[in-house]
């Protein structure tokens, strides 16, 4: 029995993956090459700005074009993926991470003043944190598109007074993208090009774009590439605060040698030797396997907000998804989400290794998961951490201004990150 789990263990989770369930996923190993790439052009842009990042902090702030998430999916968690490779080989303690998301402007998913965190000397657990910032919806009534100039000026507005600020746009395409009728703003506009008198855009392609960003699709019939592309904007002047504690690549070789990969403990020789003493069941926990819920480690982003697994309650739903404005009972936490009623719409309870969705709405079910319809008011989603964003799809009839009634369709991600929760 302990060889046979071993077997399992080991097995990479690309042809698990394949196996198991037969469907698209994106090879987060993929964009690997592309992460570094951005680390160093990023690197470069700091010290054309008279900078070294060798020596002092930064505040990278990340903004995701969002208008083809729904359309994109894979892509959309591509871009999350590029964000959350880059911030683990980049930062360490003192750098901060603020995160936005845009499409033809900046758009608010969240509170602002809650998007931007610190890292500290618990580098690993902070970086989990920082990987739940990320958008995971386009905006409520988007149609789509992107304007990276307007978004350029807006954001480097913003951070103007921060001269040790490092701007990263992750879009689908660096060139702006309207629907027909839609005013994009011209790369010779005024306030773009007083823009440029501040801030740096860091060239290397044709189109406009810092860095184009490959990656590969896994599916059934065989694989097939997607690719993003990063824009790096930096001060003309970089000035920050000087590191302590050594100089970043030093801390950046701690922290990998306490966890090889650079990302989350490396739990194979872990588990290897539990199982050869015969500690399969052991092993088991390690991994999150429980009779019924409760425990484990790793992380479960619903939304925008992230819970530990290892808190969630042994029974009865961990979170609500219900429409901003919703006032709840009880201690019950609630994941707001946009365009939804302010009513209790949907509730998610971990069960074993399975994550449970009912609908509780009249009006606004639960219409579809992971793209498959839903037959009755309940799913059940396996938590694996290689499988891609799980979309939970919800549809229905909600009242307008007036009482007139208008059919909405909103979108809820679910996805499972490793760690230690």
């Amino acid at each position: 029995m302990p060889l046979m789990f071993l077997t399992v263990v080991l097995s990479t989770s690309h042809t698990e993956a394949q196996t198991r369930q037969g469907k698209a996923e994106l090879v987060r190993s993929s964009l690997e090459p592309s992460v570094a790439r951005l680390v160093s052009s990023v690197t470069d842009a700091v010290k054309d700005a008279g900078g070294d990042l060798e020596r002092s902090n930064a505040h990278f702030v990340v903004a995701f074009s969002t208008g083809h998430y729904k359309a994109d999916p894979l892509g959309a968690q591509a871009a999350r993926e590029l964000a959350t490779q880059f911030v683990q080989k980049v930062t360490v303690p003192g750098d901060r991470v603020t995160a936005r998301a845009w499409e033809l402007q900046p758009w608010a998913y969240r509170d602002p003043a809650n998007l931007t965190l610190q890292v500290g000397a618990d580098r690993l657990a902070d970086h989990t944190r920082i990987s739940a910032l990320w958008p995971t919806t386009p905006s409520v009534g988007s149609v789509g598109g992107h304007d990276t100039e307007r978004v350029a000026v807006e954001l480097t507005q913003e951070f103007d007074q921060d001269a040790g600020t490092v701007l990263v746009l992750i879009t689908n395409t660096a060139a702006s993208v309207g629907a027909s009728g839609v005013k994009l703003m011209s790369a010779n506009a005024p306030e773009y090009l007083n823009t440029l008198e501040r801030w740096t855009r860091v060239e290397g392609t044709q189109d406009g774009a810092t860095l184009n960003i490959p990656y590969v699709i896994t599916r059934p019939r065989g694989d097939v590439q997607g690719q993003l592309q990063a824009v790096v904007f930096a001060p003309k002047t970089f000035t920050a605060a000087p590191l302590t504690g050594g100089h970043r690549s030093e801390l950046l070789a701690a922290t990998t040698q306490k966890a090889p990969g650079g990302g989350t403990p490396n739990l194979a020789p872990v588990l290897i030797g539990l199982l050869l003493l015969g500690g399969g069941f052991a092993a088991w926990k390690l991994l999150g396997g429980t009779g019924g819920g409760g425990g484990g480690r790793g992380t479960l982003r619903v939304g925008d907000q992230a819970f530990s697994l290892k808190d969630l309650p042994k029974s009865g739903a961990f979170c609500v998804l219900a429409g901003p404005g919703y006032v709840h009972e009880g201690d019950t936490p609630v994941v707001p989400v946009q365009g939804l009623p302010a009513e209790r719409v949907a509730e998610l309870t971990r069960v074993g290794r399975d994550l449970r969705v009912r609908g509780v709405h009249e009006d606004v079910r639960l219409s579809s998961v992971a793209g498959r319809v839903v037959v009755g008011d309940t799913a059940t989603v396996s938590l694996r951490p290689e499988e891609p964003d799980i979309p939970l799809e919800f549809s229905g009839e909600v009242r307008g201004p007036g009482g007139v009634p208008r059919e909405i369709t909103r979108t809820v991600n679910v996805a499972f990150m490793q760690g230690e929760g």
